[in-house]
Parts: structure tokens; sequence; C-alpha cells
């Protein structure tokens, strides 16, 4: 593994003129600085402020870049699936939005709208990197995004705005995937094939997601069965009834289902497997930046980390960001609203690039298509694997809900001790009954809406 010294090393003898080159013939470096950032941005990495002071016919101007590389030991790279995740984050920058980009450009679109979805990426590589010792490393260098006004979203709950500009990004996004596979199908089984499979279950039973979520359904079914009466309506003996079976079936390895939901959602035998596609795999608040215009309201949105990328059904994405990010008194209404806008966003690109590429689609086959993902099929499919969000916010809620000061500790021994009795106990109790009451609304929700039925 690399060191902190020997990272501020790579970034001063050799990524500072990488990211140089991009800016071409008459400009030169007048200067550099390079910072550390601390504190919670970086659960898995190691992010640093790179600052060029750039001369071009005379003037000076200031670029800032983000640079992340891969941190702890070799252990938590392993235990924590770091060197699946940032292969793929970087493999996302150097690979699948550089095609996405291309599918534009041939389809006579703007090819600058991924690029206004994601920052800038100047450098990316995983392996073997010179200059930054002889194990896997990953670096990655992307614009700073802080100068051009974007700012992270509230740590708690998002306005309607900022949910909005959420679903008008990843609807594209996924569309984009979608119509890669139909267009460019070379392509497309490329990209497929450099992405690294990463599955929840492990065959030693004490990676991070066998940690994560043990703690999580321990937490959930302890809260559970002490609050049962005040949680329970007289209505709700189906939804205990559910609560029970996801018990029977799933408390023993709960990373069962979430592998089963993965899994499932690509098979061959599947009749809506074309709903798989590459997807962002951490679609959440915290790895969102916003731009505001002059009445305050969101009038731009860029996503970042795709270190949890995965090729699956776009519910991962979905049903994440809906279930973390819209607020448990409003979700009736807002989750509805925001399924119907997503796909109003997805819909609408699709058929976009698939009307611009006419002369390998004759009329029939793009309306063939275009049906293919109609809302009530989209709908129907999300329903089977929308139980997904329920379960990531089991073990992730209560870090949103809980103080930074615990998030802080948590993240520590997560980094340095993931299967210590202090960790464990941390998770069972940051956040408290306010976030467990906040899972429980996610769990009603989904009994509500079908989305346990599977199960």
């Amino acid at each position: 593994m690399s060191t902190q010294q020997q990272q501020l090393d790579y970034i001063e003898r050799n990524l500072v003129y990488e990211i140089f080159k991009y800016f071409g013939s008459g400009v030169s470096l007048a200067g550099h600085r390079v910072e550390c950032s601390n504190g919670l941005d970086g659960f898995m990495s190691a992010l640093y402020t790179v600052e060029l002071d750039l001369v071009v016919a005379e003037r000076q101007r200031t670029e800032v870049f983000l640079v992340k590389f891969m941190k702890g030991t070799e252990e938590f790279r392993e235990q924590s699936n770091s060197y699946i995740q940032f292969a793929n984050e970087v493999f996302a920058y150097a690979e699948i939005l550089p095609a996405y980009e291309h599918l534009l450009r041939t389809s006579h679109l703007a090819s600058e709208v991924v690029t206004n979805w994601m920052p800038r990426c100047y450098f990316a590589k995983f392996g073997l990197v010179n200059g930054l010792g002889s194990g896997r490393e990953s670096v990655l260098a992307l614009k700073h995004l802080k100068g051009d006004g974007y700012q992270l979203g509230p740590r708690l709950i998002l306005r309607r705005d900022q949910l909005e500009a959420m679903v008008g990004l990843i609807g594209p996004f996924h569309a984009l995937g979608y119509a890669t596979r139909i267009l460019q199908p070379q392509v497309y089984a490329r990209l497929r094939a450099g992405v690294l499979d990463m599955p929840f279950v492990s065959s030693s039973g004490k990676a991070g997601f066998d940690v994560l979520y043990r703690v999580a359904f321990d937490r959930f079914y302890e809260f559970y069965d002490r609050q049962r009466e005040q949680l329970l309506q007289d209505s709700d003996a189906g939804l205990d009834a559910a609560i029970e079976r996801l018990r029977e079936k799933y408390f023993a390895n709960p990373t069962h289902l979430l592998e089963r939901i993965r899994t499932t959602s690509y098979a061959d035998d599947q009749p809506d497997s074309y709903f798989a596609t590459f997807q962002h795999g951490d679609y959440n608040r915290n790895n969102v930046l916003f731009h505001y215009g002059d009445d305050g309201q969101v009038d731009a949105i860029k996503t970042i980390d795709f270190q949890e990328l995965r090729f699956s059904t776009t519910a991962i994405d979905l049903s994440f960001f809906m279930y973390m990010n819209t607020p448990s008194q409003e979700r009736e209404e807002i989750f509805a609203d925001l399924l119907g806008k997503y796909h109003k966003h997805m819909i609408e690109m699709l058929e976009l690039v698939l009307h611009r590429n006419r002369d390998g689609l004759s009329d029939e086959r793009v309306e063939q298509l275009l049906a293919d993902y109609s809302f009530d099929r989209f709908e129907a499919h999300f329903k089977r694997y929308a139980f997904y969000g329920v379960m990531v916010c089991m073990h992730f809620m209560p870090w949103i809900l809980g103080s930074e000061a615990d998030c802080a500790e948590l993240s520590r021994l997560f980094d340095t001790d993931m299967h210590g009795q202090a960790c464990y106990q941390l998770s069972l109790e940051i956040g408290g009954d306010v976030a467990n009451e906040e899972i429980f609304k996610t769990v009603r929700h989904a009994y509500k809406h079908g989305y346990m039925d599977e199960i």
C-alpha cells in the first residue's frame, strides 16, 4: 500500500505534470500547491486538493483539482472491496463515460451532456502506477467544483428541487446504458466485461458487506422486537408476517438477499432483464453536488464517486436514492412523483438517441424498444427489486442520522478494526431510535407498495 508521503511525492513528481499536459501548448506552469483533505470526505479514500498556477498569454489563472487514492492496509483493501471498487471507478471515467459521450456525438447530440453530469476527469489509472509503490494502486484526478459554485447537499433532508435534479441526472444516465446496448452491442459487451464483479456474499463471511449487514439486521430486529406493540397497528398483520418472513429467510445471511437482487435482475431467464445496465451504485446526497441560481433553486447538478459501480438493475440506483433522500413524512406523495419524473427523463433520452440512429433500426423496431421501457413495465420491474433500497437504509441511515463525531469514530473503527466489538457496538447505537424509526418507516412503505412480495 502507498503511504501518505508516497502519495504526496507522486503528486509532486508525476501527477502535476500529467494534469498539466491537458492544457496544451501556449500554457506554462508557474507553480502548484498540494493540500491533504481530512475529515469524513474520504471514508474509503485519501483525498488531496491540488492547485496549478497556469500562465496563458501573460495572464495567470489557477485551476483546482481533487485527487483521490486508495487508503488503508492490504487487509482493509481486500475486506472492503477497495481493489474492485477503485478499479471500477477508474473504468467508469476512462471507458464508460467516454463511450456515452461518443454515442451522443455519433447521434449528433451535444457531447458535453455527460461532461455536464460529472466533474471533468484529467487522469484515471488503476493497477501498477509508476512512482507510487509496487502494488495495485488507484489514482483519479478530477476538476474541483467548489470554485464553480457547486455545493454538497444538506446532510439530512433534500428539498423537492434537489430531488428532482437527482432524478433528472440518473434517468438519462441509465438511458445511455440502454441505448449503448441496443445501438453498439460490441462496445456494450466490452464495457460489461470491463466491470469487475462485486458480490455481496463473500467466501469468508467476514468482508465489509458481511459486517455492515450483520449489524443492520441485528439492530433492526432488536428494535422491532422491543417496540413491536408500539410500531404495529391493528391492520398490520400482513406487515408483521412480511417482516417475520424476511427474518426467517435472511436473518442468518442478510447479504444473500442483496446478492439475489443483484444477480437475478440480469439473469437470462428473466423477461425484464433489459432493465439491467451500468449503475452508479451509490447515488445518494453525499455523492452529488448542486449549483443554485439566483432564486436559490437548483440549476445544475453533478455526481461523483463511482466506487460502488455495478452492472445490475436500475432499481439499485433508484431505490437507494429514493429511500435515503425522501423525507418519511412526505414519502407517499414524493415517491410516486419522482418515479414518474425519473421515467420521463429516462425515456426522453432513450427516444432521442434511438430516433437519431434510425439508419440501423426500423420504425417498428424503435417503437417496440420504447414499449419495452414503458412506465408500466418499468414500474413492475422496480417493484420486484425496490427492497434493495430499504436494505441499504438499514445500515446507512444511522450513519446519516448520527452525530458527526460518532460518524467520524465509526469511520475510523471500520477502517482500523471492522470486526472489533467497539465497531459493532457503535454501529448498533449510532443515531439511536430516531434512526431505527426511520428505517421502520421505509419497511412499512416497501410493504405497502408490494416491494416485499417476492422476498
